[in-house]
C-alpha cells in the first residue's frame, strides 16, 4: 500500500513537472519567435499555451493518461514545427529521441498503478517515424526562416540542456527502480515472510562461509517449540503464527550477536559466528521463552522450547553440523523437553 501511494504521487509529480515544463518552454519559444520574427512559431505557441494550460487542469483532476498523451504529442508536434522553422541545426529533433525513455518509464508507472498504459510500441514507432521523416524533410528543404547564428546557438543550447536533463532524470529513476526491485527480490529470497527472520537459504549460505574459514569457536543450535501442534489444535493457526512471531522476536533480541533463522515449521536455528559463550546465551533464551506469558485474544499461553547445540569441528560438512545439533535436540526432547543440550 505504501509503495502504491508513493508511485501514485510520483505519477502526479512527473506529469505535473512536464506540464509546467511545457508552459515554461512556451514562454521561452514565444520570445524567440517574436524577437527573431518567426510568425508560424508564434501562432503555434499561442495554441500550445491554451492546450498546456488546459493540461495542467487535467493533471490536477488526476487524468494522468490523457495528460501524458497530450504531453507526448504536443512535444512531438512542436518538434516538427521547430525543425521546419529553423532546420536541424537548432536541435528540435532531440526531443523525439529524449521522449523515448519518458514513454517507457511513464508506461511502467501507469501499468503498476493505473493497471493501464498507453501502447508503448505504438508510441515509440510514431516518435521514430516522425523523427525520421522530419529529419529527411529538413535535409531536403531549406528552413522556413533565415535566423541569425545567435538564435541557432541559443536554441541548440536550450534544446540540448532540456533534452539531456529529461533523459538524465528518467535514467536515474529507472536505475533506482532496478536497484530497489533487486533488493526486494533478494529480501524475499532470504527472509522468512512470517517471522521476518532469515530463512533456510540464508542460513546455508552463512554455513558455507563459516565452514570454509574453519572457525572452531563457532557453534550452531537448533531450537524447537515444545508441543507446538497442541497450540494450533487448541487455539487455532492464527495463535500459532502469533507464537512463532513472539518466539522469533525473543530469539532475535536475546541472540543479537548471532544469526537467527527460521529453519521451518516451529524450528529455528541460531548460528554463533563469534567466540561467545553459547551455553549462557542459549540458556538465557530458553529461560526467557519459558517465563514469557503469550497473550492471544483472551488466552494466556505458556511456551517452552528445547535446544540442541553443537560446536563446529574441523572436517564437518554443513549436513554433519546440523545433524549433530539435531541429535542433541532429539536427546532433549526424549528427556523431558524445556532444556538445552550441548
Amino acid at each position: 500500500m505504501k509503495e502504491t501511494v508513493k508511485n501514485t504521487a510520483l505519477i502526479k509529480n512527473l506529469t505535473l513537472f512536464f506540464g509546467i515544463f511545457l508552459l515554461f518552454t512556451d514562454v521561452f519559444f514565444l520570445a524567440i519567435g517574436i524577437v527573431f520574427k518567426m510568425p508560424l512559431m508564434r501562432y503555434v505557441i499561442y495554441v500550445k499555451l491554451v492546450i498546456n494550460s488546459t493540461n495542467i487542469f487535467l493533471i490536477l483532476r488526476k487524468h494522468y493518461l490523457i495528460s501524458t498523451s497530450i504531453i507526448y504529442f504536443v512535444i512531438l508536434g512542436f518538434m516538427v514545427v521547430g525543425v521546419i522553422c529553423t532546420g536541424t541545426a537548432s536541435g528540435f529533433q532531440l526531443y523525439a529521441l529524449g521522449m523515448l525513455v519518458c514513454i517507457s518509464y511513464n508506461g511502467y508507472l501507469h501499468n503498476r498503478i493505473l493497471k493501464h498504459e498507453l501502447p508503448l510500441s505504438f508510441l515509440i514507432f510514431i516518435h521514430v517515424v516522425v523523427y525520421s521523416l522530419t529529419y529527411l524533410l529538413a535535409r531536403m528543404t531549406k528552413p522556413l526562416y533565415e535566423v541569425p547564428r545567435i538564435a541557432i546557438d541559443i536554441l541548440i543550447s536550450f534544446n540540448s540542456i532540456a533534452t539531456f536533463s529529461i533523459v538524465i532524470i528518467y535514467v536515474v529513476l529507472f536505475h533506482n527502480v532496478a536497484i530497489k526491485n533487486e533488493e526486494k527480490l533478494e529480501k524475499m529470497a532470504m527472509i522468512d515472510n512470517l517471522t521476518g527472520l532469515y530463512n533456510r537459504h540464508y542460513l546455508m549460505a552463512s554455513l558455507s562461509r563459516v565452514s570454509g574459514n574453519n572457525p572452531e569457536d563457532n557453534w550452531l543450535a537448533i531450537m524447537d517449540i515444545d508441543d507446538f501442534k497442541k497450540v494450533n489444535d487448541t487455539y487455532g493457526h492464527n495463535c500459532g503464527d502469533y507464537v512463532l512471531n513472539r518466539v522469533a522476536d525473543i530469539a532475535a533480541k536475546t541472540c543479537k550477536d548471532c544469526t537467527v533463522c527460521r529453519w521451518g515449521g516451529e524450528e529455528f536455528i541460531v548460528l554463533g559466528e563469534s567466540p561467545v559463550c553459547s551455553d549462557k546465551v542459549l540458556e538465557e533464551l530458553r529461560q526467557k521463552i519459558a517465563e514469557e506469558v503469550f497473550r492471544f485474544e483472551k488466552n494466556e499461553i505458556r511456551i517452552t522450547v528445547t535446544i540442541g547445540s553443537s560446536k563446529y569441528q574441523n572436517g564437518m560438512t554443513n549436513d554433519n553440523w546440523i545433524s549433530s545439533a539435531d541429535n542433541k535436540l532429539y536427546e532433549g526432547k526424549s528427556n523431558g523437553k524445556n532444556q538445552v543440550v550441548y
